[in-house]
């Protein structure tokens, strides 16, 4: 049976943070969110192959995204070198973010006690800094909706 907290909501302020990329750049989610809107695509990691598939979905929508004046930042436990591998193996042309220690997954209440690490989840951070947009799937293969997340960033553009 999966347990996943899910405490924060649409409204509410979003958690700031700091991680390591894949290639050890820090990043901090109040500087993205001064630019625009902010997609943080929480996932299971390079072992999960219905994560791998979101990832490459997201790729494949990032054009449109980028395009509603959104970035994609996706965090999960893997470290920064399997995530290099998994950014390349997908080309992926968004930010992996590491948090071996789920310090933000848990901020999130994103974190499955189950499996250890992040469930998948979406989450639609606006320039204000309010989630705007909220998805944590029960177990996989549920996965966020890339047509939804799209649907909701036009709604706020």
């Amino acid at each position: 049976m999966y347990r996943i907290e899910t405490g924060i909501d649409v409204g509410d302020s979003a958690p700031d943070f700091s991680l390591k990329d894949s290639v050890g750049d820090t990043v901090k989610l109040s500087d993205h969110i001064r630019k625009g809107n902010v997609v943080l695509a929480f996932y299971r990691g390079e072992a999960d192959r219905y994560s791998t598939q979101w990832l490459a979905g997201l790729r494949d929508d990032y054009l449109v995204i980028r395009g509603l004046d959104a970035e994609v930042l996706a965090v999960s436990a893997d470290d920064a070198r399997t995530q290099l591998d998994t950014g390349g193996r997908y080309d992926l042309p968004f930010r992996l973010l590491s948090d071996p220690e789920c310090r933000v997954v848990r901020m999130y209440r994103v974190y499955d006690d189950f499996a250890k690490t992040a469930t998948s989840a979406a989450f639609i951070v606006d320039r204000t800094g309010r989630i705007r947009y909220k998805y944590v799937s029960g177990a996989p293969p549920d996965l966020p909706s890339n047509t939804e997340i799209i649907r909701h960033l036009r709604s706020i553009v």
